[in-house]
Protein backbone atom coordinates (compact mmCIF):
# COMPACT_ATOMS: atom_id res chain seq x y z
CA UNK A 1 0.00 0.00 0.00
CA UNK A 2 2.83 2.56 0.83
CA UNK A 3 4.60 1.97 -2.59
CA UNK A 4 1.43 2.60 -4.55
CA UNK A 5 0.76 5.86 -2.24
CA UNK A 6 4.34 6.99 -3.13
CA UNK A 7 4.04 6.60 -7.15
CA UNK A 8 0.94 8.09 -6.44
CA UNK A 9 2.38 11.14 -4.95
CA UNK A 10 5.29 11.00 -7.19
CA UNK A 11 3.07 11.13 -10.17
CA UNK A 12 1.09 14.26 -8.90
CA UNK A 13 4.16 16.32 -8.66
CA UNK A 14 4.78 15.98 -12.43
CA UNK A 15 1.76 17.67 -13.27
CA UNK A 16 1.82 20.61 -10.77
CA UNK A 17 2.01 24.14 -12.41
CA UNK A 18 4.28 26.97 -11.12
CA UNK A 19 3.63 30.54 -11.76
CA UNK A 20 5.24 32.82 -13.76
CA UNK A 21 8.54 33.63 -13.17
CA UNK A 22 8.25 37.30 -14.63
CA UNK A 23 7.32 40.17 -12.45
CA UNK A 24 7.03 44.08 -12.34
CA UNK A 25 8.53 45.92 -9.58
CA UNK A 26 8.74 49.89 -9.02
CA UNK A 27 11.95 50.59 -8.13
CA UNK A 28 13.25 54.06 -6.47
CA UNK A 29 15.69 56.46 -8.57
CA UNK A 30 18.38 54.47 -6.70
CA UNK A 31 17.74 51.05 -7.51
CA UNK A 32 15.87 50.52 -4.51
CA UNK A 33 12.23 48.00 -4.88
CA UNK A 34 9.15 49.78 -3.93
CA UNK A 35 7.11 47.00 -4.57
CA UNK A 36 6.47 44.31 -6.82
CA UNK A 37 3.87 42.84 -8.26
CA UNK A 38 3.73 39.06 -9.72
CA UNK A 39 0.76 37.28 -11.13
CA UNK A 40 -2.04 37.08 -9.25
CA UNK A 41 -1.50 40.42 -7.31
CA UNK A 42 -4.50 43.11 -6.86
CA UNK A 43 -3.04 45.94 -9.02
CA UNK A 44 -4.43 49.59 -9.80
CA UNK A 45 -2.08 51.69 -12.90
CA UNK A 46 -2.49 54.58 -14.88
CA UNK A 47 -1.79 53.97 -18.44
CA UNK A 48 -0.02 56.99 -20.66
CA UNK A 49 -3.07 57.78 -22.54
CA UNK A 50 -4.56 58.66 -18.87
CA UNK A 51 -7.17 55.88 -18.71
CA UNK A 52 -6.96 53.66 -15.17
CA UNK A 53 -7.60 50.21 -14.68
CA UNK A 54 -7.86 47.84 -11.50
CA UNK A 55 -8.04 43.79 -11.39
CA UNK A 56 -6.01 41.39 -10.50
CA UNK A 57 -2.51 40.13 -12.53
CA UNK A 58 -3.71 37.29 -14.70
CA UNK A 59 -0.11 36.89 -16.59
CA UNK A 60 3.48 38.68 -16.79
CA UNK A 61 5.14 37.47 -20.00
CA UNK A 62 7.26 38.85 -22.59
CA UNK A 63 7.50 42.07 -21.33
CA UNK A 64 3.59 42.64 -21.19
CA UNK A 65 0.62 42.54 -18.61
CA UNK A 66 -1.93 41.15 -18.48
CA UNK A 67 -5.17 42.46 -16.88
CA UNK A 68 -8.15 41.15 -15.92
CA UNK A 69 -10.84 43.59 -15.58
CA UNK A 70 -14.49 42.90 -14.16
CA UNK A 71 -17.66 44.54 -15.47
CA UNK A 72 -19.68 44.89 -11.95
CA UNK A 73 -22.81 46.38 -12.27
CA UNK A 74 -26.08 46.80 -10.16
CA UNK A 75 -29.49 45.15 -10.86
CA UNK A 76 -32.79 45.72 -8.94
CA UNK A 77 -34.39 42.98 -7.44
CA UNK A 78 -37.95 42.58 -6.86
CA UNK A 79 -38.09 43.66 -3.53
CA UNK A 80 -36.92 46.94 -4.61
CA UNK A 81 -33.04 46.71 -3.81
CA UNK A 82 -30.05 46.43 -6.24
CA UNK A 83 -28.00 43.57 -6.08
CA UNK A 84 -24.33 43.33 -7.26
CA UNK A 85 -23.75 41.28 -10.54
CA UNK A 86 -20.42 40.65 -12.52
CA UNK A 87 -21.69 40.90 -16.02
CA UNK A 88 -18.06 40.26 -17.73
CA UNK A 89 -14.64 40.10 -17.55
CA UNK A 90 -11.97 41.38 -20.22
CA UNK A 91 -8.70 39.95 -20.30
CA UNK A 92 -6.68 43.29 -21.16
CA UNK A 93 -2.47 43.30 -22.08
CA UNK A 94 -0.51 46.00 -22.46
CA UNK A 95 3.40 46.47 -22.48
CA UNK A 96 5.21 47.50 -19.28
CA UNK A 97 6.33 50.56 -21.09
CA UNK A 98 2.78 52.16 -21.74
CA UNK A 99 2.47 52.04 -17.67
CA UNK A 100 2.47 55.76 -16.55
CA UNK A 101 2.43 55.14 -12.73
CA UNK A 102 1.29 52.30 -10.32
CA UNK A 103 -0.88 52.43 -6.73
CA UNK A 104 1.69 51.49 -4.05
CA UNK A 105 0.25 53.28 -0.59
CA UNK A 106 -3.34 54.33 0.20
CA UNK A 107 -2.08 55.37 3.75
CA UNK A 108 -1.51 58.47 4.79
CA UNK A 109 0.82 59.89 7.43
CA UNK A 110 -0.66 61.81 10.31
CA UNK A 111 0.88 65.28 8.53
CA UNK A 112 -0.98 64.59 5.69
CA UNK A 113 -4.05 63.42 7.01
CA UNK A 114 -4.71 65.98 10.08
CA UNK A 115 -2.36 68.53 10.64
CA UNK A 116 -2.28 70.44 7.04
CA UNK A 117 -6.45 70.83 7.25
CA UNK A 118 -6.23 71.88 10.85
CA UNK A 119 -4.09 74.29 10.61
CA UNK A 120 -6.02 75.76 7.63
CA UNK A 121 -9.57 75.90 8.94
CA UNK A 122 -7.57 77.29 12.18
CA UNK A 123 -5.64 80.03 10.48
CA UNK A 124 -9.04 80.87 8.22
CA UNK A 125 -11.19 80.82 11.35
CA UNK A 126 -9.22 83.07 13.30
CA UNK A 127 -8.69 85.45 10.56
CA UNK A 128 -12.55 85.36 9.65
CA UNK A 129 -13.27 85.66 13.65
CA UNK A 130 -11.28 88.75 13.92
CA UNK A 131 -12.06 90.91 11.10
CA UNK A 132 -15.88 90.09 12.38
CA UNK A 133 -14.77 91.56 15.58
CA UNK A 134 -13.24 94.56 13.87
CA UNK A 135 -16.62 95.35 12.18
CA UNK A 136 -19.16 94.71 15.27
CA UNK A 137 -16.65 96.53 18.16
CA UNK A 138 -15.58 99.18 15.62
CA UNK A 139 -12.18 97.78 16.32
CA UNK A 140 -9.35 98.81 13.61
CA UNK A 141 -8.12 96.55 11.24
CA UNK A 142 -5.08 98.13 11.24
CA UNK A 143 -4.56 98.35 15.18
CA UNK A 144 -0.90 96.64 16.20
CA UNK A 145 -2.66 93.67 18.29
CA UNK A 146 -4.98 93.31 15.56
CA UNK A 147 -2.50 93.05 13.09
CA UNK A 148 -0.41 91.24 14.79
CA UNK A 149 -3.23 88.48 15.30
CA UNK A 150 -3.69 88.45 11.72
CA UNK A 151 -0.30 87.80 10.62
CA UNK A 152 -0.63 84.74 13.06
CA UNK A 153 -3.72 83.53 11.19
CA UNK A 154 -1.83 84.03 7.76
CA UNK A 155 0.77 82.46 9.20
CA UNK A 156 -1.15 79.44 10.33
CA UNK A 157 -3.04 79.37 7.27
CA UNK A 158 0.17 79.39 4.91
CA UNK A 159 2.37 76.93 6.86
CA UNK A 160 -1.37 74.44 6.26
CA UNK A 161 -1.50 75.29 2.72
CA UNK A 162 2.58 74.54 2.08
CA UNK A 163 2.46 71.07 4.21
CA UNK A 164 -0.46 70.02 2.22
CA UNK A 165 1.03 71.04 -1.04
CA UNK A 166 4.76 69.59 -0.17
CA UNK A 167 3.58 66.37 1.78
CA UNK A 168 0.48 65.49 -0.64
CA UNK A 169 0.55 62.18 -2.29
CA UNK A 170 -2.69 60.21 -3.95
CA UNK A 171 -0.71 57.10 -3.18
CA UNK A 172 0.72 56.50 -6.94
CA UNK A 173 4.43 55.59 -8.18
CA UNK A 174 6.11 59.72 -8.47
CA UNK A 175 8.01 60.57 -11.70
CA UNK A 176 11.22 59.82 -9.97
CA UNK A 177 10.62 55.89 -9.60
CA UNK A 178 10.92 53.73 -13.09
CA UNK A 179 8.43 50.65 -13.73
CA UNK A 180 10.87 47.49 -14.44
CA UNK A 181 10.15 43.98 -15.92
CA UNK A 182 11.86 41.70 -14.28
CA UNK A 183 12.44 38.38 -16.53
CA UNK A 184 13.65 35.52 -14.53
CA UNK A 185 12.50 32.72 -17.13
CA UNK A 186 15.49 33.00 -19.41
CA UNK A 187 17.67 30.27 -19.55
CA UNK A 188 21.20 31.05 -18.73
CA UNK A 189 23.96 30.50 -22.02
Amino acid sequence: MKPLLLFLFLCSLQTAFAQSLDYISVRNWNGRVLKNFYTGSEIVLQQTDGSYLNGPVQNIRNDSLFLLLYDIRYYPTAWGTYMKDTVATTLVGMPVREIKRILLNRRKSFLQRAVSPMLMTGGAGYFALNVLNGALFDLPLTDGKNLRRIGIAGGAFGLGFLFKKLFSSDGFSKKTHRIVYVDLSKKPV
